[in-house]
């Protein structure tokens, strides 16, 4: 049976610690499409989070989640007591009339994990909450992060090509009011241990490709060359390139798909 790595390791990386996974967990990652798809989806639960701002956050739920969360993980009353002290001593909040309280030694490696626990709490709400919603997270935080006046004037849902089962994208033709063109293209597929993803606008029948650019990450945005007519060029593809010095496409493409208006 395969061991994947645990969802509290998971819900950490995502929100950047790095060092919370052991080097076999690392290795592991690399190579499973299912513990890249659950880290893929953490991470863009966090990434909406803090691209919030006051006037975009959700409001706040019912009591009643919390009080399953403190069921689910066994927490009685004491363990809330302790968290708000915690919380009201960090922040330098202290009662007037109280007596100041002896130095105390706090266990680091203790503070850590619970900091750790926070995290996962929080990044498993996070997740509950986006998916929720419904589908279609990254596009999701594209609309709250798009420009006023940028308009969407065609989509596209990029398939996996044979050697790369498993592999989904998607991409949008964003056109802002001043006339510039961009191209935001998500990829769900494994990083590569020796080479970069790049991206590019196809020609129908193949016969003429544009570089786009370097596609860091599972999401990117691209701007288009101006003057050229997406039209000849409506195919969005993303290829798998080697450190080879060589700028031209490899002819290993992980996802393609046309623009449609």
């Amino acid at each position: 049976m395969v061991q994947h790595v645990d969802p509290e390791t998971l819900a950490l990386l995502a929100l950047g610690e790095n060092d919370a996974a052991a080097p076999d967990e690392h290795d592991h990652l690399r190579s499973c499409h299912e513990c890249q798809a659950e880290l893929a989806a953490l991470g863009d639960a966090a990434a909406v989070g803090r691209s919030l701002t006051d006037e975009d956050r959700l409001v706040a739920p019912p009591a009643s989640v919390w009080e399953g969360v403190r069921a689910e993980l066994g927490l009685g009353e004491e363990d809330d007591a302790g968290a708000e002290a915690e919380a009201g001593t960090e922040a330098g909040v202290e009662d007037e009339d109280s007596e100041k309280p002896a130095a105390t030694v706090t266990d680091l490696g203790e503070r850590r994990r619970r900091r750790y626990s926070a995290g996962w709490i929080a990044a498993a709400a996070s997740v509950a909450l986006v998916v929720g919603v419904g589908g279609g997270v990254l596009w999701e935080r594209r609309d709250l992060e798009k420009p006023a006046g940028t308009t969407t004037v065609a989509s596209a849902t990029l398939d996996a090509l044979p050697d790369w089962d498993g592999a989904t994208g998607a991409a949008q033709l964003e056109e802002s009011e001043d006339g510039r063109r961009q191209v935001v293209v998500s990829m769900d597929a494994p990083a590569s241990d020796d080479g970069y993803h790049e991206v590019w606008l196809i020609a129908d029948d193949l016969s003429g490709l544009v570089s786009l650019g370097v596609l860091e990450g599972d999401e990117g945005t691209f701007d288009i060359p101006e003057g050229l007519d997406v039209g000849d060029y409506p195919l969005v593809d993303v290829s798998e390139e080697h450190f080879d010095g060589d700028p031209s496409h490899s002819g290993d493409s992980i996802v393609r798909g046309g623009l449609q208006i």
